[in-house]
C-alpha cells in the first residue's frame, strides 16, 4: 500500500510543470513605511472565485504591520467607494479622501493575459502553450495623491511542442495570479 501511494505521488511530482515568476522593472525597489496614518485596502479588483483569498493575503500581510489603523473597504457599509482602476486619476484620489479620511489607499489588481492550458494538460501539446497572469499592487498617498508604493509581479508556465508528456497538472491563471500576490506581500514585508 505504501509503495503504490509513493508510487502514485512520484508520478504526480514528475508530471507537474511550475510558474515561474517575474518583478516588473519598474516596480517600486523599496519598501512603505507604516509609522502613521490610516490605512484602506480597497476591493481587489479580480476573478470573484479568488478575491476572497487575494483580500485574506493582502488583509492579513498588512495587517501584521498597520494593526488596528487598516480597515477593508468593503466594511464602511456607510461608503459606497467608486471602482479605482490602477493609476487613478488626482480627481478620484481627491474624492476618496474626502469621502473616507483615510490617509492611504491600498489599490490591488489581478488579471489573466493567457489561458490556453487551463490546470491539467492531458494528450501531445502542438504549439507553444502557456498560462500568463499578473498583480499588481499600489498604494496611493491620499495626502499628496500621489503612488507611494508600485509593484507588479508577472507570472507563466510554458509548454512547448518536445513536451512530451501526455498528461500533467499545470498551474492556472487563477494560482498564479495568487502567487503573484503572495510574492508582492513577501517583498513588502
Amino acid at each position: 500500500m505504501k509503495k503504490s501511494i509513493l508510487y502514485l505521488y512520484l508520478i504526480l511530482l514528475t508530471s507537474c510543470h511550475t510558474a515561474s515568476y517575474v518583478h516588473d522593472l519598474e516596480s517600486t525597489p523599496y519598501g512603505i513605511d507604516y509609522r502613521e496614518g490610516k490605512w484602506l485596502l480597497n476591493e481587489i479588483n479580480s476573478s470573484k472565485l479568488i478575491k476572497a483569498k487575494l483580500t485574506k493575503i493582502a488583509y492579513d500581510g498588512f495587517y501584521e504591520k498597520l494593526g488596528g489603523n487598516l480597515k477593508k473597504s468593503e466594511d464602511l457599509t456607510s461608503i459606497g467607494l467608486p471602482y479605482v482602476p490602477t493609476n487613478p486619476n488626482r480627481l478620484l484620489l481627491e474624492q476618496i479622501k474626502n469621502e473616507t479620511g483615510f490617509d492611504y489607499l491600498i489599490n490591488i489588481e489581478s488579471k489573466s493575459s493567457k489561458n490556453n492550458i487551463g490546470n491539467l494538460k492531458i494528450g501531445r501539446t502542438y504549439g507553444r502553450k502557456k498560462n500568463v497572469a499578473e498583480t499588481i499592487l499600489e498604494v496611493y498617498d491620499l495626502n499628496t495623491f500621489e503612488v507611494i508604493y508600485h509593484r507588479k509581479v508577472i507570472g507563466q508556465v510554458t509548454i512547448d511542442d518536445n513536451d512530451n508528456e501526455d498528461f500533467a497538472f499545470v498551474k492556472g491563471t487563477n494560482g498564479i495570479m495568487v502567487s503573484c500576490l503572495k510574492k508582492i506581500m513577501k517583498r513588502i514585508n
